[in-house]
């Protein structure tokens, strides 16, 4: 807290510009970068719609040219001026184009970077386990590299995905860190992020005059480097503060500055989040009616432009607002809505407000059945997210470990360098002794004297050694051993002990190299049982079981359904928890044909096996399937990539679940010519732009299918491939 005050000095007497990461632009043509420091100098100044056109214009230039570096670097420019504008899934796209280009041209500096971009972007949707995943990546990646300002950034960023966790005393940690860091590195615009992210961890601790004085710094910095964005996300943060502090008037002046920049801008988002604490400010207030006004205007375009996360927030606001005026019926109604857009984003923490609201509602209205209810609802949701923060130290955990053990082998290295160099000096000490023996006889009895003082020497450093090294070898093997435990938990899902996705990720671009190869290598000889398999299997109706029974109920019901897959499919194939309900199989080494036997064998099996949820309850299940080849055409394997044969398995995943579920649709084959034929078209060819698919269902037939998204109903099907149920 002490140093604080000095390391603001630092940065306003040495302030300098803050632009794209210098490692991205280390890669680009001359004329390139000079371009994306024009663009780099518009965003910071606000001007995103001049930035975006320049960065579009240079975006085409640089393909035209065929320089990938240049396309990248326009790609990853393209997203961070996308996440300004609160284009969230544009600026996804941008990032992960921009990451794929570095990846063929395996360029470990670029690639951290646009990982942490991207778990930076994804955490600002609250997809904060994804986030962490990427942020770790790119920890790992700078700690190869031995990049301190990038470790800095990274701790910066852990550090913000930790505070929304609710893990204030690691999310401090991990910020004070990156602001150390970023102060030697006299990265200054990094430092007002940091201070900034202190600032809210206090707000949220309430410990409100803490929180002051860390965001009137941030803001200062923000200021005097004129970085438009980080200056309205200040005033932003201190309008929330003084609101929590109780000086409206502060507030107000604080809110209302925020949204004239966020508006030039052309942020809406933030816009309208700072509009939504300005009519909480009214509110508190007693200006009832403005203050109801401006949550409704930022509820409308919340709607409009599909901002989750502000929708959720509005309609806690508007909640409690009511529940304050005593109108109880839209105080629930607005609980209620709420309620039900944080269960589609899965957002824990925004629900038991939500229904803390409900409790408040029912136990004003005497309704105390209900009341009960919704509170033990809300009781399990924090049991829930306690659960989930645990998770997430575990992940944090790991990272740690991994960093220890990396010191602990430097250590290991210098430690044989050390015993290394002594060995050379006891050689060096004979030979001058040798050498003194032979000029000066007169010497002889020095001589002796010598060697015998350095024999004890040698036998008291030879035992040393001798200990030395059987400590570093135990130290050594239980590094390794830890290693080996910790690498095994990473992979397994620790409920089915199923292998998870890090395990796939790993281990799947293996196995596709492989098929793909082994098609080229027998393309005439028409080879049997060399295809990959791809089933994504579904428990239909899982959120009800959990819903009716509880989540003990629910886990059993998974270890139960695991054992189904284990008795169908073979030990070798790849047995994978896809997240939730739903599970991957990889069959390797097998026949496309034998995909609907396989499909409709687990079907079966599904829907006769007896699933116990206690001792005395047991009930019937079922699932739906989505399965696809790999690859998907035979004669040409390198056509599609395993992304979108996955897309392709998932949407016929989606169609079983419209049509009915306990059924099963997928792709077998495609084929790129088809001579004579005059069938129809099928929704998932046009869709995905394939030609030739075969399609397979348990259903009656092809028009049985009611495929996602389909706008109109396809007729003259072609004859499909089918399976009883």
């Amino acid at each position: 807290m002490t140093a604080r005050p000095l390391v603001l000095m630092f940065c306003l007497l040495s302030a300098t510009g803050y632009g794209q990461d210098g490692a991205i632009l280390d890669v680009t043509s001359e004329r390139a970068r000079q371009q994306l420091e024009n663009i780099q100098t518009l965003r910071d100044a606000g001007e995103l719609q001049q930035a975006e056109a320049a960065t579009l214009l240079l975006l085409e230039r640089s393909r035209s040219q065929h320089s990938p570096a240049d396309v990248a670097a326009a790609f990853h420019e393209l997203g961070h001026i996308s996440s300004q504008q609160n284009k969230y899934d544009l600026a996804q796209r941008a990032f992960q184009n921009s990451l794929e280009i570095f990846t063929e041209q395996e360029l470990l500096q670029q690639i951290a970077v646009l990982l942490a971009d991207l778990g930076a972007n994804i955490s600002i949707q609250s997809r904060y386990s994804d986030a962490l995943d990427y942020l770790y990546r790119a920890l790992t990646l700078y700690q190869s590299l031995n990049d301190q300002q990038g470790i800095a950034k990274l701790q910066l960023r852990i550090g913000i995905v930790l505070k929304e966790l609710g893990q204030f005393g690691p999310a401090l940690e991990s910020l004070q860190r990156a602001l150390s860091a970023d102060a030697q590195n006299q990265d200054q615009a990094l430092v007002g992020d940091a201070l900034t992210e202190i600032g809210k961890i206090y707000l949220a601790m309430g410990q409100h005059e803490d929180a002051l004085s860390y965001l009137q710094d941030a803001l200062a910095i923000n200021t005097k480097l004129a970085l438009e964005q980080r200056i309205a996300k200040s005033h932003s943060v201190l309008g929330e503060l003084y609101l929590n502090m109780q000086h409206y008037d502060q507030a107000r002046i604080q809110l209302n500055e925020a949204i004239t920049r966020f508006s030039a801008l052309d942020a809406p988002l933030d816009h309208d989040w700072a509009l939504t604490t300005l009519g909480q400010v009214e509110l508190a207030q007693g200006n009832t009616q403005l203050g109801l006004t401006y949550l409704t205007e930022a509820l409308g375009r919340a709607k409009e432009h599909n901002f989750a996360s502000l929708l959720t927030h509005i309609h806690l606001a508007i909640a409690e607002a009511f529940l304050r005026l005593n109108n109880l019926e839209l105080a629930l109604n607005h609980a209620d809505k709420g309620l039900i857009e944080a269960e589609k984003r899965d957002e824990l923490s925004r629900q038991t407000e939500f229904l803390a609201v409900k409790v408040s509602v029912f136990t004003a209205q005497q309704n105390f059945r209900q009341a009960f209810e919704a509170l033990a609802r809300k009781t399990r949701l924090e049991a829930l997210i306690v659960d989930k923060n645990s998770a997430m130290s575990m992940a944090q955990l790991q990272s740690e470990l991994e960093v220890e053990r990396q010191a602990k082998s430097i250590d290991a290295l210098r430690r044989n360098k050390a015993i290394a160099l002594a060995e050379a000096e006891q050689k060096n000490l004979r030979t001058t002794l040798f050498l003194g023996s032979i000029v000066a006889i007169l010497l002889f009895i020095f001589l002796l004297w010598s060697r015998f003082t350095q024999r004890h020497q040698n036998i008291v450093l030879k035992r040393e050694v001798k200990y030395r090294t059987q400590e570093l070898e135990e130290k050594n093997r239980q590094l390794q051993d830890a290693y080996q435990t910790l690498e095994q938990v990473s992979l397994r899902d620790p409920l089915t002990g199923l292998y998870n996705r890090h395990y796939l990720e790993a281990q799947l671009p293996g196995e596709i190299q492989r098929c793909q190869h082994s098609f080229v290598q027998t393309a005439h000889t028409h080879a049997q049982d060399q295809d990959l398999l791809c089933f994504v299997l579904d428990i239909d109706n899982f959120k009800r079981i959990n819903d009716d029974y509880g989540h003990l109920a629910g886990d059993r019901f998974l270890m139960q359904f695991t054992k189904v897959i284990r008795d169908v499919f073979r030990q070798t194939d790849l047995l994978i928890r896809w997240g939730g309900e739903e599970f991957l199989v990889i069959c390797r080494n097998a026949n496309r044909y034998d995909m609907c036997m396989l499909a409709e064998r687990f079907r079966a099996a599904v829907t006769e096996e007896t699933f116990y949820l206690t001792d005395e309850l047991s009930i019937k299940g079922s699932c739906s399937i989505g399965f696809c080849s790999l690859p998907l055409y035979r004669h040409h394997p390198y056509k599609l990539d395993w992304q979108r044969t996955f897309s392709i398995m998932d949407y016929c995943l989606y169609a079983a679940k419209n049509s009915g579920k306990n059924c099963w649709v997928g792709v077998i084959e495609g084929l790129m010519e088809q001579q004579g034929s005059t069938r129809a078209t099928h929704h998932i060819e046009q869709k995905f732009a394939l030609p030739h698919l075969e399609i397979a269902t348990s259903l009656n037939n092809l028009a049985s299918i009611n495929w996602p998204d389909e706008n109109a109903n396809n007729e003259n099907q072609a004859p499909v491939l089918t399976s009883s149920s």
